[in-house]
């Protein structure tokens, strides 16, 4: 089931470009992949969208790392709130150790 295993460790599909295509994967890493996706994070808050409309879908990002079950509760608590910003976020990714 790769939809399941996607979805609970995202971090997996990195390599699929690399294993099925040959070609280099488009980011080193989960923390660079949120990088990547901050400014469109950005750019929904400023329409008015919640940080929550983006950070639900990063919840298994970070699986089996130290400090994931850390990052899981910032986003459910923090990225919540009305007014949540970046700043949630990236308090959320310094919970995690690389």
């Amino acid at each position: 089931m790769l939809g399941r295993a996607a979805y609970q460790n995202p971090e997996l599909l990195i390599g699929v470009d690399p294993e099925l295509f040959g070609e280099d994967a488009p980011v080193a890493d989960a923390f660079e992949a949120v990088e990547v996706f901050m400014p469109w994070i950005a750019r929904g808050l400023e329409r008015g969208e919640r940080l929550h409309d983006y950070t639900r879908h990063l919840h298994g990002l970070f699986a089996g790392r130290p400090g994931a079950r850390f990052f899981r509760q910032v986003l459910a608590t923090e990225a919540v709130k009305r007014g949540a910003g970046l700043e949630a976020l990236r308090y959320a990714i310094g919970l995690v150790s690389r």
